[in-house]
């Protein structure tokens, strides 16, 4: 299934971000931290942004664009240049109450459509079915816990559907994301697949997060459950890290570490951000 996939695709892009380059893989990007060379003056002008465009390379000397859109300043749809991912929301009111996704991992098309639900304001569940463009279907809910007000653990949960009897489903597998935070800022994300049908021990991926800037995360801008929903599918709206209100220096993975240096607008927004080792350049543009 296209989301098995995603996941480990995302266990070896983030590897070979650690080591290489940012995380562009065949299912979308990865995008680890952002040192600090702040703009004149720092602290920025208080005037507030929301993430419009980010371009990052696509991992074979060309570059792809993931478009953020708003309607009365509300994220209302997300598409990426190479049709790997794309989102578009529904709002009942102030609140996100659908999401539809849909991936293409370029043999593969599968839509999702989420109803979104909520306890206290805060949110609860997303619940969906997902149809391969093959005809496959299957059943995924995504849960979300909190500790101090902050998001601390997502969980994905997916069963198969029965093709030829609907009403009989099996478990696919389980991803967990586990995150801890120092402050406002994300210092660990563990994130865990167990897959029952197979026989082998869980997939378990750690990412390390440190020495943070005092400026504003553009991803953080994003809707938080939007946030929560793209943890789960695919990697091209860096999902976890949003959780974070300021950009991390350094990520380590299995004892690898990049950093990333980068400039800021005026109002103390990152506009570029390059890798250590000339691994690439992201460049964000924003929408007041």
């Amino acid at each position: 299934m296209q989301t098995i996939k995603s996941f480990l695709i995302l266990i070896i892009s983030l590897t070979f971000v650690v080591s290489c380059q940012p995380g562009r893989d065949e299912n979308g990007d990865l995008l680890f931290g952002l040192d600090t060379d702040a703009p004149t003056g720092g602290g920025g002008s208080g005037t507030s942004k929301l993430l419009h465009k980010l371009t990052a390379p696509d991992g074979s000397g060309g570059n792809y664009t993931i478009t953020y859109n708003y309607a009365l300043g509300k994220l209302t749809n997300v598409r990426s240049s190479d049709n790997s991912v794309s989102y578009d929301l529904i709002y009942d009111n102030n609140n996100i109450s659908k999401i539809k996704v849909v991936q293409d991992d370029g043999g593969t098309v599968t839509t999702t459509n989420f109803d979104i639900s909520y306890t206290n304001g805060k949110f609860t569940e997303a619940k969906g079915t997902g149809v391969e463009d093959s005809g496959n279907s299957f059943n995924n809910t995504i849960t979300a816990s909190y500790a101090a007000g902050k998001v601390s653990k997502i969980v994905s949960k997916m069963q198969g559907i029965d093709i030829s009897d609907p009403t009989v489903t099996y478990d696919m597998f389980t991803m967990q994301n586990d995150i801890t935070y120092s402050g406002n800022n994300i210092s660990v994300w563990k994130s865990t697949m167990s897959m029952p049908p197979i026989t082998i021990p869980p997939i378990v991926l750690t990412a390390n997060f440190s020495d943070y800037d005092s400026y504003k995360n553009p991803f953080n801008t994003l809707p938080e459950v939007f946030n929560i929903v793209s943890a789960v599918f695919g990697t091209d709206t860096t999902p976890v890290t949003a959780f974070s209100a300021n950009n991390y220096i350094k990520v380590s993975v299995e004892g690898q570490t990049v950093t990333y240096t980068y400039t800021y607008d005026a109002d103390g927004y990152p506009t570029k951000a390059a890798a250590s080792e000339n691994a690439g350049t992201l460049t964000f543009e924003y929408t007041k």
